[in-house]
């Protein structure tokens, strides 16, 4: 059963599913306003783009969706 999420791997948070910056709409892509693919180190939990990257091309970041 642990096969059907992640291969094995643990769940992890992202920020992605919080941010308002993300692209709900593509159902593609993992995309949002700083990317047209997120990098895997940030949809991995490894990053939480509190800062841009190098090279982003824009300094958009991580921010929370306002309830």
């Amino acid at each position: 059963m642990s096969d059907v999420i992640g291969h094995n791997e643990p769940l992890v948070k992202i920020a992605c599913n919080s941010c308002d910056h993300y692209n709900f709409e593509d159902f593609e892509h993992f995309s949002c306003a700083a990317f047209n693919d997120i990098p895997k180190e940030i949809l991995s939990g490894k990053n939480m783009h509190t800062k841009p990257l190098p090279n982003q091309g824009n300094d958009i970041v991580y921010k929370p969706i306002k309830k």
